[in-house]
């Protein structure tokens, strides 16, 4: 039987996060897109958002890309590409160019060179730009325009945030993915897809931070004046309170993934006083009935402790008192009962979950908080249908107009 035929119908995201593979397919439709497929998978092979074991990794994302292809019956040969880690930092950084064209209108290629100029920091030794996410430019003395082709001025301006990231672990995940067979369309921070998944342009304009707790990390993105500001990662996630049961209950990790995912909270208040919890053995031959407040009482200082680091990453954007949108929480850990309450006393910022909006599965709308990620991979796709890869400085190609796009596709859909 010959291959399975490409579709380029379909968009497909692939999301590398420690200890779990997702890869999902959709469909853009008006507004909308349709999610048609979503397979998640074990991450084995990834720590912390880097390739420790090429052949468990390679393992883990043909597996994926295989059951998606089951499901279609198409071959999946690209995709946009979430990534997340300590190893990713994020800096602002601006560059300018004279406009000497007939009658000082500026051209395209006047913003390419400017994002251009911005883009080139001083990037450490061992370090490489992954994305320029381009927040506005100045035209003269005219601030926070987002389109500035066809307008007339002596100086362009560009303000971007510059994503950067380790080299070597870079190497290692484009080398897995092209022994997987898949090619990655563009690199995007975890945080910034999770962003457009689930962000309006009000949030976006009014002061709002993305809070992505995942698997083994959590990921921050702060957003102001419709703007990026922050971005940060933080070594602490859901794992961590399961490995914090496991020991507290001495229990395997598997049965405590899944008494944390079934009886779990974020917050002891939520518990009355005579619930119990049946806790099983290793063996599953002898179980006993725990109070619930003895498991809340485990789980509530791990999730504090990430908020905690979250809320100093909200502290160092700067921005803690102009976030007039709140904070949203997204991530498979922003599902525990009481994490939205115990979020607003650390934060002291309103706080609710991060629901993705604009896709479709089997006709309803799809809201997940933990598949915020992994749809804002669709979004990019879907804001950029025609590239094909990616431009030298790693960002996508012709992204002068990203702005643009973001507010044209919010405007006409939100």
């Amino acid at each position: 039987m010959g291959r399975i035929k490409v579709d380029r119908s379909f968009i497909a995201g692939l999301s590398l996060d420690s200890g779990k593979i997702a890869m999902i397919a959709g469909k853009p439709g008006g507004g909308n897109i349709e999610v048609v497929a979503l397979e998640k998978v074990p991450g084995g092979g990834i720590r912390q958002g880097k390739i420790i074991n090429m052949e468990k990794a390679l393992e883990s994302i043909t597996q994926a890309r295989e059951e998606l292809e089951k499901k279609l019956d198409i071959s999946i040969d690209r995709a946009i590409v979430g990534i997340t880690g300590e190893h990713i930092a994020g800096v602002s950084s601006k560059g300018f160019v004279g406009v000497d064209n007939p009658g000082l209108e500026i051209k395209k290629e006047d913003v390419e060179k400017a994002l251009e100029l911005a883009r080139a920091i001083s990037v450490p030794t061992g370090r490489e730009v992954i994305y320029v996410h381009p927040n506005s430019f100045t035209v003269d003395e005219q601030k926070g325009i987002k389109e500035p082709v066809g307008m007339i001025g002596v100086r362009l301006e560009a303000q971007a945030y510059i994503v950067t990231a380790q080299s070597t672990v870079l190497r290692n995940i484009e080398k897995t993915l092209k022994l997987a067979g898949i090619k990655p369309l563009n690199l995007v921070f975890q945080p910034i897809a999770a962003s457009l998944a689930v962000l309006g342009e009000d949030e976006m304009i009014q002061g709002t931070g993305v809070i992505d707790i995942g698997k083994e990390t959590t990921s921050v993105a702060i957003w102001y004046e419709g703007e990026l500001i922050h971005t940060a990662v933080i070594p602490i996630g859901g794992d961590h309170i399961t490995s914090d049961i496991a020991i507290g209950l001495r229990i395997s990790k598997s049965y405590a993934e899944t008494l944390k995912i079934r009886e779990g909270v974020a917050s002891s208040k939520l518990v009355k006083s005579d619930e119990q919890v049946k806790i099983e053995d290793r063996r599953g031959k002898k179980s006993y009935l725990l109070e619930k407040k003895i498991l809340a009482a485990i789980i509530e200082p791990r999730v504090e402790e990430i908020l905690e680091f979250a809320h100093k990453e909200i502290m160092r954007s700067g921005l803690a008192d102009r976030l007039a949108g709140g904070i949203f929480l997204v991530g498979g850990t922003s599902n525990l009962p009481g994490i939205v309450e115990v979020a607003e006393e650390i934060f002291n910022l309103p706080v609710s979950h991060g629901r993705p909006w604009g896709f479709i599965y089997e006709g309803k709308p799809v809201e997940d908080p933990s598949l915020a990620s992994c749809l804002g991979l669709l979004r990019m796709a879907q804001l950029f249908p025609d590239e094909a890869g990616l431009d030298e400085g790693g960002s996508l190609a012709g992204i002068g107009g990203f702005i643009k796009k973001v507010w044209i596709f919010i405007k006409e859909n939100f």
